[in-house]
């Protein structure tokens, strides 16, 4: 089963970098989610997120954590998938830059704007970001 790996990069003042994803996608079109992609082959979780990371916004995580793994939740539309999402709390390469056409934009939410969100691909996402808050 094909693999993906997000990364909720929180930062000191308490916001959440988030990707809107291009209406192009096939999974979840003008939605916005955690940055990430496709594990590729051979490749570990870890590995994996890093470059996911470096290709999509130029950040490398340095402090990060596995909070969540589960199998796609809508199969039938969006491919079946075991997805692994990490809080990323600490990484290098100064400030994030929208480096692919995957997303349309990205931006900086606080937890009360990612909640006001109409379009958020899946509501763990604030849960996951509260929690590793505190």
């Amino acid at each position: 089963m094909p693999e993906t790996v997000s990364a909720l990069f929180v930062d000191r003042d308490r916001k959440v970098l988030l990707g809107l994803r291009a209406v192009w996608k096939r999974a979840w079109p003008g939605h916005w989610d955690a940055i990430g992609g496709h594990v590729e082959p051979g490749e570990v979780l870890d590995q994996a997120l890093i470059r996911e990371c470096r290709e999509e916004v130029g950040l490398t995580p340095t402090r990060y954590e596995l909070v969540l793994s589960e199998a796609e939740r809508f199969p039938e539309r969006n491919g079946a998938a075991l997805h692994h999402i990490y809080v990323v709390s600490d990484w290098e390469g100064g400030n994030a830059v929208n480096l692919v056409e995957e997303h349309d934009e990205i931006r900086w939410f606080s937890l009360e704007e990612m909640a006001a969100l109409p379009n958020l691909t899946i509501p763990d996402l604030i849960r996951l970001a509260r929690a590793s808050l505190g």
